[in-house]
């Protein structure tokens, strides 16, 4: 048994530096992802005016039953989101292609990459809120052997460094973990916005290409009528 007891406490401390380097990634991460909210909290604030949200509402077709006009404009926009001109552009690029029968679904599929970017984005932060408070733990409780270890053999001043490392990580775990929930929160309400902005350009260009096509359905249907004038 103590044979075993001590493996178990050389594998403790052989965890103790891979611990401390991923907490201190994950504290760069923390900073990184909070400089990337403040960047979003300002293209946010340039897309939720009301005139880039009537922009995506008033997509229409032109007098040559085209959507590259409108979806034109939004591509060149710079307030609008940069997920909302991607998708407008690859909407564009799919609308030069002669198969329209299965232009509904490269659509969804458009749709379904931009909320999948999204959804990444959000769990990438989600993860640090576990991970962080996770890392925090353990960088306190290895460091407790040697300190009980050293407080056993007299050796003041090592039991105090193992306990200011046992703190440390503890501070620096909950700052990430806390952190992260907020910029997690806030990303998650950002992505619901820019997903029903891309459901909605979605289902209006699919509304009007449906509209075209029964149009000129219409038109074909009409000019193949006799015209009823007996002679």
């Amino acid at each position: 048994m103590t044979h075993l007891n001590q493996l178990i406490y050389e594998t403790s401390l052989l965890l103790l530096y891979p611990v401390l380097a991923l907490l201190g990634f994950c504290f760069v991460r923390m900073l990184w992802q909070s400089g990337e909210l403040l960047l979003d909290f300002q293209i946010m604030r340039r897309h939720q005016r009301p005139e880039q949200t009537q922009q995506l509402r008033n997509i229409e077709s032109d007098e040559n039953n085209a959507l590259q006009n409108s979806l034109q404009q939004i591509t060149l926009n710079p307030a609008q989101h940069f997920r909302i001109r991607q998708f407008a552009e690859s909407v564009q690029q799919e609308l030069t292609h002669q198969n329209r029968l299965t232009l509904t679904a490269r659509i969804e599929h458009l749709i379904h990459e931009q909320e999948t970017d999204l959804l990444r984005d959000v769990n990438q932060v989600r993860m640090l809120v576990r991970l962080g408070p996770c890392l925090g733990l353990a960088g306190t409780l290895i460091p407790l052997g040697p300190g009980l270890l050293a407080l056993s053999q007299g050796d003041l001043s090592r039991l105090s460094a193992q306990l200011v490392l046992a703190f440390s990580t503890t501070v620096i775990g909950l700052l990430v973990g806390g952190v992260c929930y907020v910029v997690a929160l806030s990303r998650a309400q950002m992505a619901d916005r820019i997903a029903g902005d891309l459901e909605l350009v979605g289902k209006s260009v699919r509304e009007l290409l449906q509209t075209d096509s029964e149009q000129i359905q219409l038109n074909h249907e009409f000019e193949a009528e006799p015209s009823g004038v007996q002679p």
